[in-house]
């Protein structure tokens, strides 16, 4: 394998830092169109799996080979099996994302937005597949969740690196 698997983590830090990259959706038209990533020097072409089993001769002149190229389709598998045709091909710059789409829609960016006056801090994580916001405010050793996203490991993983308990969980979109 010469491509690299890339973290939803490690999208999330280009996009933000505002890096320039092609992504090759090989998801369907009808769920590419519904959503994909997306960023401000962020290029896409979305050609689905099935047309590229064997190869990728045919959209070649379309994906540069002068910058990153991320793979992506729904759960992994199929990017990887179309990041391997794109190294196959000669490209070397072939990345595949990390439990592909489903893995993107549930991954959580904290990002620190303020701290409290008595001490503490107020984090907003980002679920940057989706647009959705939660927040995650921690004083004296105790948290609160706010909004929380149904997929809960990353405020859990982000208590435990910031050595707080998360106390209470609040849900203001009932």
């Amino acid at each position: 394998m010469d491509f690299t698997i890339i973290s939803p983590k490690e999208v999330t830090e280009k996009v933000l830092r505002k890096e320039s990259f092609f992504i090759l959706d090989v998801r369907n038209k009808d769920a590419f169109s519904d959503w994909k990533i997306e960023g401000s020097r962020v290029e896409h072409l979305n050609v689905p799996y099935f047309d590229l089993i064997d190869g990728v001769d045919k959209i070649a002149g379309q994906v540069p080979k002068d910058q990153d190229v991320l793979v992506v389709c729904a759960k992994q598998g199929s990017s990887e099996m179309v990041a391997q045709h794109l190294v196959d091909a000669g490209y070397e710059r072939v990345f595949a994302l990390e439990g592909g789409m489903k893995a993107w829609s549930e991954f959580l960016h904290p990002v620190k937005i303020g701290d409290l006056k008595e001490g503490g801090s107020i984090y907003q994580f980002v679920r940057m597949g989706k647009g959705c916001l939660s927040y995650f405010i921690e004083t004296d050793g105790e948290a609160i969740v706010v909004d929380p996203a149904r997929t809960v490991d990353a405020y859990i993983d982000f208590a435990k690196e910031r050595n707080v308990t998360i106390k209470h969980v609040v849900d203001t979109h009932l």
